[in-house]
């Protein structure tokens, strides 16, 4: 295949990830196409694999990964357990399509048409706002979600809000960058009529530590006064759906008997079912699970044998016959830590550190596509404080597959760019 009909289909085929954000499976299946081509490209012009280091560092890193799920499977396990503990091997099978991917595309080097790769992203924006807007006024839904999972909606919609930010902040042309800033806007409203806090908190950390990196990276002034404009309109949204939210006038994501204080109060009270208490106490069990269980972690068969004991040290107030096994932790740390133990989280902080240095070293060569890889990085970092996204299928899929994105991308490429053209 000549090298820019392989662009032009890997431009396609990457934008796809954004403008079918709204819909729950798409990511998954996108990136199982992406390691069946991967490996049919492969397979069909005999390719060498040639793995250089970002590359190498990366594919061990997905396999670690994926590697560190098995050990506690093995662990007072049988038949039935085996079984139940099944579902433990769909994100190790996610990070192991991305293996495929890195690997069987080793030799290929792809110049993303980077215009329509972000314009994807701003058409994304428009269309999961409009979405939003649509679900919050026209059916009352309290916490718009799309046609996917509502963290799941509101990540994959924050990723391509970076993509525009980044390339509006890039862009010369005036009406460019009117036209980024509408589709983030409505992008805005996806992250505001959400109701996920963790959400919220994680786009606006990120926000801020993207612009004055790019500050920083610039040496200049010139993009701060779009980045004043930008934030002062997002807080004029976000004060503006609070007031509408307080008048009644649009359907709050929460009542006033579960706000985070009151949720603070009944479990200081020894009553977990909120929001905040449930999280607490299922921090707590986690922490009670690496205390018996340091190394590994434990499956779910194991952990249901054990959870009297667990939510007894714990003493998180919580009904072992009530727990559901299967229940995961919103917090990422914790989540690791209680599904895969001290391996697990080594694995989880070497894939961090293996990201940011494969992208920061290409910064120079290839801004906009690096720096949106890096912000995706630090989006999903703080949002792990109350989510884990690197432990679902959604975001885990999409974040996996950009990663694979941005190596094709940046990988020494005789070709300009098409942005320079």
């Amino acid at each position: 295949m000549q090298p820019r009909t392989l662009s032009q289909c890997a431009t396609l085929f990457f934008a796809l990830f954004f403008l079918a954000s709204f819909k729950k499976p798409m990511p998954q299946i996108l990136l199982v196409v992406l390691a069946v081509g991967a490996l049919s490209y492969y397979w069909k012009y005999k390719l060498p694999l040639r793995l250089d280091n970002p590359t190498k560092w990366l594919a061990g890193a997905f396999l670690l990964m994926a590697v560190v799920a098995l050990p506690n499977l093995f662990v007072e396990s049988d038949l039935k357990s085996w079984h139940e503990n099944l579902r433990l091997l769909n994100m190790p099978l996610v990070y192991m399509l991305g293996v495929a991917s890195l690997v069987f595309l080793s030799s290929v080097r792809v110049c993303l048409n980077q215009r329509y790769l972000f314009y994807s992203m701003a058409l994304a924006c428009t269309l999961n706002g409009v979405i939003a807007l649509v679900q919050r006024i026209g059916f009352d839904v309290a916490r718009v979600v799309g046609f996917s999972t509502i963290v799941g909606f509101v990540t994959l919609t924050s990723a391509a809000l970076f993509g525009c930010y980044i390339y509006a902040l890039h862009s010369k042309q005036f009406s460019e960058k009117i036209l980024l800033s509408i589709a983030m806007l409505l992008g805005f409203v996806v992250v505001l009529l959400s109701g996920t806090r963790s959400a919220s908190i994680a786009f606006g950390t990120t926000f801020v530590i993207l612009s004055l990196f790019i500050l920083y990276r610039q040496k200049s002034w010139r993009c701060l006064p779009y980045m004043l404009v930008i934030s002062a309109l997002f807080a004029g949204m976000f004060v503006s759906v609070h007031i509408l939210e307080n008048q009644k006038i649009l359907h709050g994501p929460r009542n006033a008997q579960e706000s985070f204080s009151h949720d603070l109060k009944l479990y200081a009270d020894k009553n977990p079912d909120s929001s905040i208490g449930s999280r607490l106490a299922r921090w707590q069990e986690a922490w009670v699970i690496v205390r018996l269980s340091p190394f590994f972690g434990m499956s779910i068969s194991t952990k249901c044998k054990h959870i009297a004991e667990i939510v007894t040290l714990a003493r998180s107030y919580r009904d072992p016959k009530s727990i559901d096994c299967k229940e995961r932790y919103d917090n990422e740390i914790f989540n690791t830590l209680a599904h895969r133990g001290l391996l697990g989280l080594f694995a989880l902080l070497l894939l961090w550190v293996v990201v940011w240095r494969a992208f920061a070293r290409t910064l120079d060569q290839d801004p906009l596509i690096s720096l949106f890889l890096l912000s995706l990085l630090c989006f999903y970092i703080v949002l792990g404080i109350g989510f884990d996204p690197f432990d679902f299928f959604i975001e885990g899929s999409f974040f996996v597959a950009l990663v694979v994105m941005g190596v094709l991308q940046t990988r020494p490429n005789p070709s300009p760019s098409p942005l320079a053209r």
